[in-house]
């Protein structure tokens, strides 16, 4: 089991993953994501999932970013959170997604 190159499974599958750090700076960007969303790696890696970049909403168009957040829930009390959500699209179209968060705790916390 130590041999399998987990990067390329992640690679191909077909759900959208995201990684971010404690203070929700995406980290890692899958193939699915780019798909899904119309943004690339390079575009996200390195910004805040709250700079506006997929403007998650609640069905009545809520901002989540704005306190609201399961995934900034998720890191605070380390409880698992699954939510429907809508993300902004690249070219401008709300995309209905299913958002999943869990928590994954390195040696430094």
């Amino acid at each position: 089991m130590d041999n399998i190159p987990y990067k390329k499974i992640v690679e191909i599958i077909n759900d959208g993953l995201y990684v971010v750090s404690k203070d929700r700076v995406i980290t890692y960007w899958n193939q699915a994501a780019e798909r899904i969303t119309g943004f690339h790696a390079e575009e996200v890696v390195g910004r805040s999932c709250a700079d506006d970049i997929l403007t998650h909403v609640d069905d009545q168009g809520q901002n989540l970013c704005c306190g609201l957040c399961p995934l900034a829930a998720t890191i605070a009390d380390g409880e698992p959170r699954q939510t429907s959500v809508y993300l902004h699209h690249k070219n401008g179209q709300r995309i209905p997604v299913e958002v999943r968060a869990g928590r994954l705790v390195d040696e430094q916390g």
